[in-house]
C-alpha cells in the first residue's frame, strides 16, 4: 500500500456520500462482484451467484488461486477477470484492473471478501456498494450485510437457487479419473484421519488423492457420500446433494 493511500482515502471520502434507494428494483442490472478468495466461502457463495444471474449480468473478480474450481464452471454464464494479487489503490494490479474494466458501468458493486477491499469502490461509480462482515467501510460501501453471504439472497428477494446449474464436467475426464481409481460403488469420499464403516469402496484424502489435487472436485463428484471435515470439499458435497456421514 502506498504511504499516500490513507490520506487519499480521507480526502476523497466525500465522493461516496450520495443518496440512493437501496430497495429499488432494477431490471437487467449489471453486477461487479469480488468473490471470496477462500475456496470454502466461494462455494458457499454459489447459492447467491446462481440466483442473482437471473436478474442481470454478472462480472466476477476472481482470484487465480481458485482456477481449479473455475475450470469446472460453465464459462458461457460465468464471466470473470482473474487477479493474482489483491488490487489496492495506486498499485500496478489496480491500474491493470481499471484498464480491463474500461468504461463499463455497474448498478451494484458486491464485495464478498472479509475484510472488504476499499480500493474496489474507486473502480466503479456503482450507486449500490455492498460488503459482508462484522465491520462496515462506510461510505465506501453503503450497504452492509452483517450476516453471511446467504443473507444476500433475502436482500435481493431471490427464490431458492440451484448452484449445480453453474457446473460443467468433462465426461472424458471423469471416465479417466474413474479408471485411475479403479474403485467399486457405492463410493465414499473420506476427508478425515479417522475411518468409518462403509459398504462399498472409498476414496481417501491423503491416500488416494491430495486435497491440493486439481481433480479433487471431480473425484468427489463421482462419489455417493462424504465423510470428513467441514471444509471446501464438504461445501461441494452439499451442493451436489451427496449423503453426508457425520463424524
Amino acid at each position: 500500500m502506498s504511504i499516500f493511500t490513507p490520506l487519499y482515502l480521507k480526502i476523497s471520502k466525500k465522493r461516496f456520500n450520495k443518496p440512493f434507494h437501496p430497495l429499488e428494483i432494477i431490471k437487467n442490472a449489471h453486477h461487479f462482484i469480488s468473490v471470496p478468495s477462500d475456496p470454502r466461502d466461494f462455494l458457499k457463495s454459489l447459492f447467491f451467484l446462481e440466483g442473482l444471474r437471473e436478474s442481470g449480468s454478472i462480472l466476477l473478480l476472481f482470484p487465480k488461486t481458485l482456477e481449479h474450481i473455475y475450470k469446472i464452471l460453465k464459462h458461457n454464464i460465468i464471466h470473470v477477470i482473474f487477479y493474482e494479487k489483491l488490487p489496492e489503490l495506486f498499485s500496478k494490479d489496480y491500474e491493470k484492473l481499471k484498464k480491463q474494466l474500461g468504461h463499463r458501468k455497474f448498478n451494484f458493486l458486491i464485495e464478498l471478501n472479509v475484510p472488504s477491499n476499499i480500493s474496489l469502490a474507486y473502480l466503479t461509480m456503482a450507486e449500490k456498494r455492498i460488503c459482508v462482515g462484522e465491520k462496515s467501510h462506510f461510505p465506501y460501501y453503503n450497504i452492509h450485510i452483517k450476516s453471511d453471504v446467504v443473507t444476500l439472497n433475502k436482500f435481493f428477494n431471490m427464490p431458492e437457487s440451484n448452484p449445480q446449474e453453474l457446473f460443467h464436467f468433462n465426461i472424458h475426464n471423469l471416465k479417466k479419473i474413474e479408471k485411475r481409481f479403479n474403485k467399486k460403488g457405492p463410493l465414499l469420499f473420506i476427508n478425515e484421519k479417522d475411518d468409518v464403516l462403509w459398504s462399498g469402496d472409498k476414496i481417501i484424502v491423503g491416500n488416494d488423492i491430495e486435497i491440493s489435487d486439481p481433480e479433487i472436485y471431480e473425484s468427489l463428484y463421482l462419489c455417493d457420500a462424504y465423510y470428513g471435515v467441514h471444509d471446501q470439499c464438504y461445501e461441494f458435497a452439499k451442493i451436489f446433494n451427496k449423503k453426508i456421514i457425520e463424524r
